[in-house]
């Protein structure tokens, strides 16, 4: 009777050991497949940005390299798609804005430098004269 018993248990936990590895797996498997696909988003969005910087930069129609200063501001413009896709994200969800400013009086707080979400476009222009 009690190595029926044993047997039944012995059983029970290899089903459920078989089961749970099937399961572990497959997560992995998911796992592994979604980091592929966002290697290949992020090549494609590489190739999208440097076709953006080109484009800024107007590297087609010029002989010349560009200036550190264009250089510099094409960079921020690229920033500014990051930043976009975050500031509008955020202030969909309910309470987004007191979020975004909250991050940003974090940020501040700990003494992050040059923190924010707000792209160039939504800034207050000031004068650096």
């Amino acid at each position: 009777m009690f190595d029926r018993l044993r047997y039944r248990l012995r059983y029970k936990y290899k089903v459920r050991s078989l089961d749970y590895a099937v399961r572990r797996k497959r997560l992995i498997e998911k796992t592994m497949a979604g980091i592929g696909r966002e290697a290949r988003e992020t090549e494609e969005m590489a190739r999208l940005f440097f076709r953006l910087l080109e484009q800024k930069l107007e590297l087609n129609e010029r002989d010349e390299p560009p200036t550190e200063e264009e250089v510099k501001e094409a960079i921020e413009q690229l920033k500014d798609i990051g930043r976009l896709s975050v500031f509008a994200t955020i202030s969909i969800l309910p309470g987004g804005g007191i979020s975004l400013i909250g991050l940003e009086l974090l940020a501040k707080k700990f003494g992050v430098k040059n923190f924010t979400f707000v792209p160039t476009s939504f800034r207050k222009k000031t004068d650096k004269s």
